[in-house]
């Protein structure tokens, strides 16, 4: 393995036991020294590891009320690298990461995907439109809402999408991708992808997860590539 770059002896004998084991002794003495409660930290828009890991050194913060609570206090401004203006920022997403797990029964969320689908479909634009992930898989629940569509004019599938009634906030906007979440806290997001790409996209974000990565398997054996593309 250390012929790969990147990988070094180090690494490689950490890969090795991961395999041979399924586990990692320095993962396992890690989350012993960092509690599990920690991680609900990173889902705090704009808060990653490094400032989490100080959040949780500096102040001993586990949870994300002791995190509203410093915030509110000011305590959080104080630490290096952070500031007021990262401060106002944590609380404005601590609602969205305390919501973040919460989930959507199947019945509801098919409600609100009638009258998406309703709309997206006036958009001239579109030639295919497909829900995909835990929605199409008719799990009880759903965490977000996954919506794949085939079309040349991905500008014009967007600015649709956006002009949905229930749309709050547009938390992400790119090439071929967008997300927003609705008024109700849903997320959904939205691929935008051509004809030959169309059925391999579907079937991609339909997933689950362990399904791909069976599947990518599978192809890797055969000399295969499978992606969303």
């Amino acid at each position: 393995m250390t012929d790969i770059a990147g990988i070094g002896k180090d690494l490689a004998e950490k890969i090795a036991t991961m395999v041979s084991t399924r586990k990692l002794p320095m993962l396992e003495q890690l989350l012993t020294e960092v509690p599990q409660s920690v991680l609900a930290i990173l889902r705090v828009p704009g808060l990653g590891p490094k400032k989490a890991a100080v959040l949780f050194g500096e102040l001993k913060i586990t949870t994300l009320d002791q995190l509203r609570a410093a915030c509110e206090a000011g305590t959080v401004r104080g630490l290096k690298g952070f500031g007021e203006k990262t401060e106002q920022t944590i609380l404005a997403g601590l609602d969205i990461a305390s919501r973040a797990e919460e989930r959507t029964y199947w019945a509801i969320a098919n409600q609100i995907v009638k009258t998406l689908m309703k709309h997206m479909k006036s958009e001239r634009s579109v030639r295919q439109i497909e829900m995909a992930g835990s929605f199409r898989r008719r799990q009880d629940t759903v965490g977000d809402l996954d919506l794949l569509v085939e079309s040349d004019d991905s500008h014009a599938v967007m600015n649709r999408f956006g002009e949905f009634p229930d749309v709050e906030t547009v938390l992400a906007r790119g090439d071929t991708k967008m997300a927003v979440r609705l008024g109700n806290n849903l997320q959904i997001d939205l691929r935008v992808v051509p004809a030959e790409s169309f059925g391999a996209a579907l079937q991609y974000f339909t997933g689950s997860k362990d399904h791909n990565i069976a599947l990518r398997g599978l192809a890797k054996q055969k000399g295969l590539k499978v992606n969303e593309w």
